[in-house]
């Protein structure tokens, strides 16, 4: 019996030990965000990154994980390092006018959904342009 709950510990200690078993990784992103209405936007761009939350990034509005979010100063190129598991990375631009990190009604914004590439990387263009309403329903709100 003895040698039965020492080989459970040890069992245990070494899954506890285990890293993450996820199959994520470290993705290059790069790309540049276009505004298109005006040359100088009322506030910075907020660029958010989504991936598929279920297994597979099939259909046509999957649901979405936030991964990332960060505040460009304007306009124009960016490169990120993105976590994420799935094969194709949805990108949000928005110029955050009223500065409250997140779009409102009124604010331009943009979206773009691209492949990740074997190498781990993926190139983004988002056009960002006048909307009234503010974001898409393939994205979370």
């Amino acid at each position: 019996m003895k040698t039965s709950l020492f080989e459970m510990f040890v069992s245990l200690v070494v899954v506890a030990a285990l890293p993450g078993c996820s199959a994520a990784r470290d993705v290059a992103v790069s790309g540049t965000v276009r505004e298109t209405s005006t040359p100088n936007p009322d506030g910075p761009i907020r660029l958010s990154f989504y991936e598929s939350a279920g297994p597979a990034d099939a259909g046509p509005a999957p649901e979405l994980e936030l991964l990332d979010s960060v505040s460009l100063p304007a306009p124009g190129a960016f490169r990120e390092t993105v976590s994420m598991q799935g094969k194709k990375l949805y990108v949000v631009a928005f110029v955050d006018a009223d500065g409250s990190d997140a779009c409102t009604d009124g604010e331009s914004w943009g979206e773009t959904v691209v492949d990740v590439g074997s190498d781990d990387t993926a190139n983004v263009v988002v056009k960002v342009t006048p909307q009234s309403h503010c974001l898409p329903m393939s994205t979370p709100e």
